[in-house]
């Protein structure tokens, strides 16, 4: 669907099921303590509209440049293939629109697709996604991983995850549409009574998750988790101001991810780690990988 126009808000609405918000629950961990932004400072100025027709971050050391290219920024070369401004590397893009390609993951297969900006983007650290001026890629995510769509993932449940700056692969942010492991919904659904759906209260919402290596050998690690009755809101922008500021947290230390909550009145949970979490005694550290959470292969 190349030259697509942005997704309007009535046809993503039909993707999204907006139910109500769930009961506030007991804390489960240490309360963070207040601290100053730590996320890059003031947000620039967006420039000029990139080739795809976005409006982008201006070029920074934090956002990167549109030249870098090669290696790690393999998928910012992949982007401008799907834009028609480079020729190589030889690209499949599932889907092309102004604010994001949609390409295959690796390994390649039905569960395991990639939602990449056109705008030059190292990853979760550049202050810019965190904007008004920022499209809502969470919600751009979801919508590209329902049946119908190139990507839809094809698994029991669907799980949205984006790294750390230190754990990522690839200097370009991507968010990894794919599948969840089971065992991580039975997880919450067993806590969800105690966790929030306050996004002031998040920092402290920290539960232990046992996931999976790609080994398949368990990796337990905690998480903060939040529930959201829908993705209309821009994730990266809730965890800046709920979590990021009030710690004294550095925004390219988180990992975030988002799955259905299949309890209660639906809606999302919201799951974000660092590898320096504070968490109670007897409790495993943070992370700053989505990769236990999610199904690639």
């Amino acid at each position: 669907m190349s030259g697509e126009k942005r997704t309007n808000l009535m046809y993503r609405r039909q993707f999204v099921k907006l139910s109500g918000v769930a009961g506030a629950g007991g804390l489960l961990a240490l309360a963070g303590a207040d601290g100053g932004m730590a996320d890059g400072g003031r947000s620039p100025e967006p420039s000029p509209p990139a080739p795809g027709g976005a409006t982008c971050p201006t070029p920074s050391t934090l956002c990167g440049f549109p030249t870098d290219t090669g290696g790690r920024y393999d998928l910012w070369d992949r982007v401008q293939v799907c834009l028609g401004t480079r020729t190589t590397p030889p690209t499949t893009c599932l889907r092309t629109t102004s604010d994001y390609v949609v390409l295959n993951g690796a390994p390649q297969n039905n569960h395991n697709f990639l939602l990449v900006p056109t705008c030059r983007i190292s990853g979760i650290e550049c202050p810019f996604i965190a904007t008004a001026a920022a499209p809502n890629y969470w919600l751009d995510a979801w919508i590209n991983a329902q049946p119908g769509q190139p990507s839809h993932v094809v698994y029991p449940n669907i799980g949205l995850g984006i790294n750390s700056a230190t754990t990522r692969q690839q200097d370009q942010l991507h968010i990894h549409l794919a599948g969840i492991h089971s065992g991580i919904q039975t997880q919450l659904n067993n806590y969800d009574t105690a966790i929030t759906n306050n996004p002031v209260n998040w920092r402290t919402q920290i539960v232990p998750i046992w996931g999976l290596t790609s080994t398949g050998m368990p990796a337990p690690r905690s998480y903060r988790v939040l529930h959201v009755s829908n993705l209309n809101t821009n994730l990266f922008t809730l965890l800046r101001d709920s979590v990021v500021r009030p710690t004294g947290a550095n925004m390219a230390d988180q990992a975030l991810a988002v799955t259905p909550r299949l309890v209660g009145n639906g809606g999302f949970y919201v799951l974000n780690s660092e590898p320096g979490l504070p968490t109670p005694p007897g409790q495993p550290g943070g992370t700053g990988t989505v990769d236990f959470l999610l199904a690639y292969a």
